[in-house]
């Protein structure tokens, strides 16, 4: 069985020694065991677990999100969700393009043609490009309220000390605590979870969504059909599937 140490196993994966030191560090990745010598001796299943990690890390999983999964009881039924969700949503984009790439060649074929415009290409192609911005608009929003929250907060903390008068941020700190209360109560009714044990689609109340663990794919919920707790997948919420 072939062994690697740590810089034959960064070069196979095409990563840094620096980055295997890390995942050491933080137990995503051990090494097999440890030489007499003290180098670090890695096997072919660190191998295929190292793929599997930079796998999830491009997918916007963090290393603890990543090594919960790999750790769990309920792991592989996590995994196989997200990376079905994560075709689905590849095979959509790439479906867009196309079709968006022949609305663009019809409308191009029209204007070389003659005077006679296609209006229909062009309505297809607005149609189109109109479904994609909404597949992002939730998340733009959150992220600009979010961003308007902090500038307010660094705002009322510059005053106050400039001033002396900590009414003024402890004021502003009511309001973003209210703005960030608004910002995720639109974006919780915009997005729905996807259980890996028994793959219900659903909308969590507010407050235990608020609180749950998560991370840009997944967030931590009780299932309300099956009753278990897991890192469900975020989808886009579906009024005909969500219960």
């Amino acid at each position: 069985m072939p062994t690697y140490t740590t810089g034959e196993l960064a070069k196979l994966a095409g990563v840094s020694v620096r980055t295997l030191q890390y995942y050491d560090q933080k137990h995503v990745l051990t090494p097999r065991t440890i030489s007499d010598g003290g180098r670090r001796i890695y096997g072919d299943a660190d191998y295929e677990r190292l793929k599997l990690i930079l796998l999830l890390k491009s997918l916007g999983l963090k290393l603890a999100a990543i090594q919960e999964i790999l750790t769990s009881d309920n792991g592989q039924q996590v995994l196989t969700l997200l990376l079905a969700e994560q075709a689905k949503r590849l095979t959509h984009d790439r479906d867009v393009v196309t079709a968006q790439l022949r609305s663009v060649a019809a409308v191009q074929k029209s204007l070389a043609g003659a005077t006679n415009l296609s209006l229909k290409s062009i309505q297809d192609m607005d149609r189109l490009m109109e479904n994609h911005r909404r597949l992002k608009q939730v998340r733009v929003k959150l992220v600009s309220g979010g961003l308007v929250m902090d500038a307010l907060e660094v705002a009322g903390l510059v005053y106050s000390w400039q001033t002396g008068n900590w009414w003024v941020f402890g004021g502003t700190m009511v309001v973003a605590v209210i703005v960030a209360t608004w910002l995720m109560r639109g974006y919780m009714r915009a997005v729905a979870y996807v259980c890996p044990n028994c793959q219900t689609t659903f909308q969590p109340r507010f407050w235990a969504a608020f609180w749950a663990g998560h991370n840009p794919r997944a967030r931590k919920l009780t299932c309300p059909h099956c009753g278990q707790k897991a890192y469900c997948i975020e989808v886009f919420a579906n009024p005909d599937q969500v219960k």
